[in-house]
């Protein structure tokens, strides 16, 4: 096979159209307001130049009101696109925080000498502790060691509602 031949490895389109819209939502935001500040300065020439209230009333509806609306559509553009930044940080943060959690509940589990054994109350897999508002695999790093987990079943689950863990991922039940 030459090297005209080879097929391209290309990205999946949806990905690369995201990348795309990404880099482009700021500089159409930015471009938006321009177009709304020089709409309204039109619209403010035109009024300055006529005495008359009756020609002056299309410049303002006509320049001023499109000025208006280019910059709310401006600020929508600039809103989502910080919007977006900030929940890819958070959700960043929240990552490495799980990380460092599973990490610091694998330690103490081993310096305990290992997870305490959970008595399930019955055909349950799955355990929940007391006030917690999830439920976990019984070899969860996160509930290892603590003698207050307790089994839970799915009737348990739905009726406090109870969310899955996000270090084990146990399922649905």
């Amino acid at each position: 096979m030459t090297q005209a031949e080879a097929p391209l490895d290309l990205p999946d389109r949806r990905v690369f159209w995201q990348w795309v819209w990404s880099a482009i939502r700021p500089i159409v935001g930015w471009t938006l307001a321009l177009a709304g500040a020089v709409a309204l300065f039109v619209g403010w020439w035109g009024v300055s130049g006529q005495a008359l209230t009756s020609k002056q009333i299309p410049y303002l509806v006509s320049a001023g009101l499109t000025g208006v609306a280019l910059f709310i559509m401006a600020g929508v553009f600039l809103a989502t696109d910080d919007m977006r930044r900030q929940f890819a940080q958070i959700a960043e943060l929240q990552r490495k925080v799980d990380d460092l959690y599973a990490l610091f509940a694998a330690d103490i589990a081993a310096a305990d000498g290992g997870p305490l054994p959970v008595t399930p109350a019955g055909p349950a897999t799955y355990v929940a502790l007391p006030s917690g508002s999830s439920y976990h695999r019984p070899d969860c790093a996160l509930v290892a060691g603590k003698r207050e987990a307790t089994a839970v079943d799915e009737a348990a689950v739905t009726a406090r509602g109870l969310s899955p863990c996000r270090v084990c991922s146990p399922g649905t039940p």
